[in-house]
């Protein structure tokens, strides 16, 4: 590439990370969208998923993105480089800098196995792996004309036909392609507890309004799963009178989880962490990844958090940082609302929601939203009896102003109104400077 215009690539770059648009980090629920393939359900997806900057312009700055990772990763340019037709992944591992850590140490495992049927072709590029997770890169081609296919993962099991993953996480989503063009998918599974196997089968449904093709891939891995190192950390901090103890910290090969306990008697209830991240010596960060940002536990005050790894980067030592937590009152976190009236009874003082639309089966609310918040609320809703029922399925939509649409399939079934939802996001934050050493010697 000429000088200058390498120079204006790099201008143009600049401008654009100088822009003052967020990040949105959608947060996924455990094995979304894996239950519709699992249970074959092919509904009409409604979320409206806002990438990076880098995903809105990544056909026309793929280009910049590549010449800067030769200039500043050498390591990272040779390892993809060196491996075919691992370039259209070139955008999913640069978004996580644990998995260009695991490409730089040579820790990803090339497979190119490939099932064909019909004339369309699934391809498994290849996996990196540790005991916790898996991530797969594959690649599917071969529509007919005029014919848009959506590629769903229905399965990891082992060579035995038992079911591996615990939850899943898919970008892009929801997965399309057309006729010729081919369609790179980045898979995250994380492993049922106890699963010690090296040889699966990758099972996933490519459906068109014409067909629906099923394929089978068994594949191994040759590489020995690196363990994952634990810090004990037990340390209790104070943001705005609000108690959170930052319990354990687990470092693997694909990433940071931090489990962290809020206090019962706090006044506020924490739905998360906005600026959760790790800094070493160098004050180089480690921040929240893509996708998955956070997982429950049994109990209701524990969570784990989940940020890039820095495995194989040996840091002297770490800093937990954070600096603004998502809460509200815990008396005012939920709405109560009348669906044969279509009244909204009560909600938090502010009066944020609205509803959008009702009918039978279905709820939409209108949410005066502010900027950074993207959390869809709503799980589940408990009716007068106290019988408390999960909502079939959910979106969350935002057009990057003040506001949100929140929608929500009700259950078939009867209930009795008014029906109570319980708030899990709200538009609400506090704020402080917490720093946690962690002892890492």
């Amino acid at each position: 590439m000429y000088k200058n215009e390498e120079d204006k690539l790099e201008q143009w770059k600049k401008q654009i990370e100088e822009r003052p648009i967020s990040e949105i980090r959608l947060e996924q629920a455990i094995k979304n969208g894996f239950e519709r393939g699992r249970l074959g359900k092919s509904r009409k997806n409604k979320r409206i998923y806002k990438r990076s900057i880098w995903s809105v312009f990544v056909a026309a700055i793929l280009l910049i993105t590549l010449v800067t990772s030769i200039r500043v990763s050498p390591v990272f340019a040779n390892a993809i480089a060196s491996i075919p037709g691992l370039e259209r992944f070139v955008e999913f591992i640069r978004e996580d800098k644990g998995l260009e850590s695991a490409m730089n140490n040579e820790y990803y495992q090339e497979l190119n196995l490939t099932s064909e049927k019909e004339g369309v072709t699934l391809t498994l590029k290849g996996v990196i792996a540790d005991e916790e997770e898996m991530v797969l890169f594959y690649t599917l081609n071969g529509a007919r004309k005029d014919e848009v296919f959506h590629l769903g993962l229905s399965d990891i099991t082992d060579r035995k036909g038992n079911d591996v993953m615990r939850w899943g996480s898919a970008t892009p989503d929801p997965i399309s392609f057309e006729t010729g063009k081919e369609l790179a998918v980045k898979i995250n599974i994380g492993f049922k507890e106890g699963v010690n196997e090296s040889e699966f089968i990758l099972k996933a449904t490519a459906k068109s309004t014409e067909r629906e093709i099923d394929f089978d891939i068994p594949f191994s891995l040759a590489k020995e799963k690196m363990p994952t190192t634990r810090y004990l950390v037990n340390e209790t901090v104070s943001i705005e009178g609000q108690k959170v103890t930052i319990q354990q910290i687990e470092i693997s090969p694909l990433k940071v989880a931090i489990s962290i306990r809020t206090n019962p008697n706090n006044t506020k209830i924490i739905f998360g962490f906005e600026d959760l991240r790790l800094m070493d010596e160098n004050g180089e960060m480690w921040t929240s990844i893509n996708g998955i940002t956070s997982s429950g536990t049994e109990n209701e005050d524990e969570k784990i958090y989940y940020l890039e790894s820095n495995y194989f980067e040996n840091p002297e030592e770490l800093t937990l940082m954070f600096n603004k937590l998502q809460a509200m009152d815990k008396d005012e976190a939920y709405i109560l609302i009348d669906t044969e009236k279509e009244v909204i009874l009560e909600q938090p003082a502010d009066q944020r929601y609205s509803i959008q639309d009702i009918k039978k089966g279905y709820l939409e609310f209108l949410l005066k939203s502010e900027e950074g918040y993207h959390t869809s609320p709503f799980n589940s809703f408990i009716d007068a009896e106290g019988k408390e029922v999960s909502f079939t399925s959910g979106s969350f939509s935002s057009n990057g102003d003040d506001t949100a649409v929140i929608g929500m399939d009700f259950p078939k079934g009867p209930f009795v109104n008014p029906v109570k939802l319980p708030l899990h996001g709200y538009p609400q934050w506090i704020e402080g400077n917490v720093k946690v050493k962690i002892n890492i010697r």
